[in-house]
């Protein structure tokens, strides 16, 4: 159950000459999935092939071209996150 009471710990401060600086810590996590198009683009994975065969549009960073993730990936990050 969701515990509504819970109350975020409060943001550790250090005084800096001039001014306060809060301390913020993140994580950067790398992971790499295995899957037959890449993650932003249905342009081919395929280790060997010609030099700039697997490039689509997106990949090029053509005007007017957006991105549509691959959701194959998602759900095996997701699976990854879950255990």
């Amino acid at each position: 159950m969701l515990d509504l009471a819970y109350q975020a710990p409060k943001p550790k401060v250090i005084s800096g000459a001039k001014a306060d600086w809060e301390l913020v810590i993140g994580l950067e996590v790398h992971a790499q999935v295995a899957s037959n198009a890449k993650l932003f683009s249905g342009a081919s994975t395929a280790f060997g092939a010609e030099p700039n065969a697997n490039v689509a549009f997106v990949d090029a960073a053509m005007p007017g071209m957006l991105p549509v993730i691959n959701e194959f990936c998602v759900a095996q990050a997701v699976r990854t996150g879950l255990g």
